[in-house]
């Protein structure tokens, strides 16, 4: 879903979809899980967002689908062709182990993946150990939820 980051980069791309090159203006790696984590803990559907250099990447993860809507950053009203839309039959339990897993694979890149500020690259690198652990222990609970013939209201 997420490919290693290589210099402030890292590309996006769900089963269906285009592939996204987001880039480091957003702290990927801990603005997601945090979402993840909070949309398992509430079983409500989570929005992440990334920044393409120049739009704006929105991934609505529901329960069953993510969907995908690229638009420009500035305030203008937006026309239909302005706007990408896609879809994923990605559900949010496959979303959160695909994140769990991209962002465990390259802890190290993902830790540093922001340069425009100063970063305590330890402390990053214990936080994001931590919400990997909090995010992993949550998709083991909430696996049973996703199985066949179970549904969200």
């Amino acid at each position: 879903m997420l490919t290693k980051p290589i210099y402030g980069w890292s590309d996006f791309h769900l089963e269906g979809t285009s592939t996204y090159g987001l880039s480091y203006i957003d702290d990927i790696a801990f603005e997601w899980v945090d979402q993840a984590i909070n949309g398992l803990e509430t079983m409500l559907p989570f929005c992440v967002k990334g920044f393409l250099e120049p739009n704006r990447f929105l991934c609505t993860v529901s329960y069953w689908n993510c969907h995908i809507v690229c638009e420009d950053e500035e305030r203008y009203p937006l026309n239909k062709e302005d706007v990408i839309n896609e879809f994923s039959h990605t559900s949010m339990l496959q979303f959160c182990q695909y994140l769990y897993d991209d962002i465990s694979q390259n802890i190290n890149e993902w830790v540093s993946f922001i340069d425009y500020e100063d970063i305590d690259v330890a402390k990053r690198n214990k936080d994001l150990a931590q919400k990997l652990v909090r995010l992993k222990k949550l998709i083991a609970e909430r696996e049973e939820w996703f199985r066949k013939n179970r549904c969200f209201l």
